[in-house]
């Protein structure tokens, strides 16, 4: 397992440029899973330079909910070859309703895509929770950009009277002719009881998209809208708890390091290090080296490791190790990171060799 310093102190080039969209074939969908469990209705891709994004429409057919739920995608090229495979598992979380299940793939670059292979495979005995997750309301959808990434946002509504912690939110987006072409998904931190916000996504897409269906599925840890929670009052250790989990905080510096944003990487570095390095001295440190091309991939675990150095510092604050894989110049690699709580909110540290060399 690689550490964030395999990352934080790489001098990789920036990768290619982008390459001309592949066009999106006819999705052929399979399932092996018996119909009166679930049923793959729809299947689809996108691609973006070596990057597939691997969509299905899956409908739960009973009643019943918790079943995990894995959909296995096939890349494939001209010539049915088999460029790339990922499965990606979730769970029904709604009766009788339509489940967006997808995940991005990498391919080798100069690879296209031509035909997605997708499979599904229902367990009856699931592992998830079987607390019904409500309807989440979407409204306000709006389509702009160009090219193989466009940008969606929409507004989503929580009906509950209990704030809702990192939902799973998925795209699956169509052409005029109701092919799907791409998608994409999102982790906010946190939806207010009762409120709203708003999500900003960037599906990857082969074609325009004339319209995109998005999915509100739960929080990993759902266990049900408890009906008394809206009149408790909250305990102050309640109120301490950083809103979202170690791994939206980690997503989102993942977001941040591919889109550059050093500014917003330095405003959650961990006080004690912010201490020993200026912003003006981590940003010169962060462009003076062409750092690797990463994107997000899958959380693979997380684990409260309590108390815990800060590098480079006599610090110690509560910590959650995230385990996840990134896509790094092309390549799936693991990656482990140690997020910190400081006053509420999720941190992030520099390793001691990159802090050393920041600050030389």
């Amino acid at each position: 397992m690689f550490t964030l310093a395999a990352i934080t102190l790489a001098g990789c080039g920036s990768g290619s440029e982008p390459k001309e969209a592949a066009t999106a074939a006819a999705p052929a969908a399979s399932q092996a899973a018996p119909k009166d469990i679930g049923t793959i209705t729809a299947s689809g891709f996108g691609q973006a330079d070596e990057y597939v994004w691997a969509t299905a429409v899956v409908h739960n057919n009973s009643d019943n909910i918790g079943q995990t739920v894995t959909v296995s995608f096939n890349i494939l090229g001209d010539a049915g070859e088999i460029l790339g495979s990922e499965s990606q598992v979730e769970s029904f979380s709604q009766p009788s309703a339509d489940h967006i299940i997808g995940t991005q793939i990498s391919l080798e670059p100069g690879q296209k895509a031509a035909k997605v292979e997708a499979t599904l495979d229902v367990e009856a005995s699931g592992t998830f929770s079987d607390q019904p997750f409500p309807a989440i309301p979407v409204s306000d959808l709006k389509i702009t950009g160009t090219g193989d990434h466009r940008d969606v946002s929409f507004v989503i509504t929580n009906p509950l009277t209990i704030p809702i912690k990192d939902p799973r939110i998925a795209l699956a987006c169509k052409d005029k002719s109701g092919k799907l072409i791409g998608g994409d998904i999102a982790f906010p931190e946190l939806v207010p009881a009762g409120g709203k916000i708003k999500v900003d996504t960037s599906p990857i897409v082969s074609g325009d998209p004339a319209d995109c269906s998005v999915y509100v599925g739960p929080p990993v840890d759902w266990e049900g809208a408890p009906e008394a929670v809206a009149s408790a009052s909250p305990s102050a250790t309640t109120a301490a708890e950083p809103a979202g989990s170690a791994e939206s905080a980690f997503r989102t510096w993942v977001t941040q390091f591919g889109e550059r944003d050093w500014k917003s990487q330095y405003e959650t570095l961990v006080g004690p290090q912010q201490e020993l390095l200026t912003q003006r001295e981590f940003i010169a440190c962060r462009t003076a080296e062409a750092p690797p091309k990463i994107t997000w991939s899958k959380a693979l675990g997380a684990t409260d490791v309590g108390d815990s150095a800060i590098p480079g510092t006599k610090t110690k604050l509560p910590a959650t190790k995230v385990d996840a894989q990134l896509n790094v110049d092309g390549l799936k690699v693991p990656i482990d990171a140690h997020m910190f709580i400081e006053d509420g909110v999720w941190k992030w540290s520099l390793e001691k060799e990159a802090l050393a060399k920041c600050t030389s």
